[in-house]
C-alpha cells in the first residue's frame, strides 16, 4: 500500500504542475489580447492560437491520466473526489482560453468608445491579476489566497462588467457606436465575465481539494 500511495503522490504532483502551466498559458493568452486591445492593434494570433492549443493538449492529458487513477483499485473515496476536482479545474482552465480566443475573433471593431477601451483594458489586468493569484495559491497552497479569489477578485471582475455594459449602451443611445458594433461590445464584455467566472471556479476547487482531499492522497489505506 506504501508503493501505491508513492506512486498516487507522484502523479497528484505531476497533475497540479500541468494545471500551473495551464493558468500561465492562460496569462500568456491574456496578456497577448491585452497588448493589442490597449494599442489598438492586430492580435498575434498566432502565438495566441498556439497557446490555446497547447492548453488543449494539456487538458486531454489530464482528463485521460484522471480516468487512468480513477481505474486503479482500492482509491479513498476522498482521492477519487480529488481526482474528480483536478478534472474539473483542467476544463475550467481550458475554457478561459476558449474565452481569449472568442474575444479575438469579435474583436477589432472600428470606433470603439475611449471609455469602453479602458473598461476593457481593465478587465484584462483584473483578471491577469486573477490567474496570478491562482498561481501563486496553488504553488504556495494558500487556501486564503485562493477564496479571495471567488470572493472579492471575481466581484471586481462583476462590477467591472455592469459599468462596461453602461458605457456601452450609453454610447449605443448618443449613436457614438454604430448598433453592430454595441452588439459586439456587449458579447466581448460576457467573455471576460465568463473567464473571471472559470477562474474563480478553479479556485475554489482547488481550495476544495486542500481542505477535503490533500491529506487521503497520502494515506496508508483506502
Amino acid at each position: 500500500m506504501l508503493t501505491r500511495t508513492n506512486f498516487l503522490d507522484r502523479e497528484i504532483n505531476e497533475l497540479k504542475e500541468r494545471l500551473l502551466l495551464m493558468v500561465e498559458l492562460s496569462y500568456q493568452m491574456l496578456q497577448l489580447s491585452s497588448e493589442s486591445i490597449e494599442k489598438d492593434s492586430t492580435f498575434d494570433k498566432d502565438s495566441i492560437l498556439q497557446a490555446e492549443k497547447d492548453m488543449n493538449a494539456i487538458n486531454k492529458m489530464i482528463q485521460k491520466k484522471v480516468l487512468e487513477l480513477l481505474s486503479y483499485e482500492q482509491l479513498a473515496i476522498k482521492q477519487v473526489k480529488g481526482l474528480f476536482l483536478f478534472s474539473k479545474m483542467a476544463k475550467d482552465l481550458e475554457r478561459v482560453g476558449d474565452h481569449v480566443i472568442n474575444i479575438i475573433v469579435v474583436a477589432p471593431i472600428d470606433a470603439v468608445p475611449h471609455l469602453v477601451i479602458q473598461s476593457f483594458s481593465q478587465f484584462m489586468k483584473n483578471i491577469g491579476q486573477m490567474l496570478e493569484s491562482l498561481k501563486e495559491g496553488i504553488k504556495e497552497e494558500d487556501c486564503s489566497r485562493l477564496k479571495a479569489i471567488y470572493e472579492k477578485e471575481d466581484e471586481v471582475v462583476n462590477r467591472l462588467n455592469k459599468k462596461s455594459f453602461k458605457r456601452i449602451t450609453d454610447s449605443l443611445s448618443l449613436e457614438q457606436l454604430p448598433a453592430d458594433s454595441g452588439g459586439k461590445l456587449i458579447l466581448m464584455s460576457r467573455f471576460f465575465e465568463r473567464m473571471a467566472d472559470h477562474v474563480s471556479n478553479a479556485a475554489r476547487d482547488y481550495r476544495q481539494y486542500l481542505l477535503d482531499c490533500h491529506s487521503s492522497i497520502s494515506r496508508n489505506s483506502p
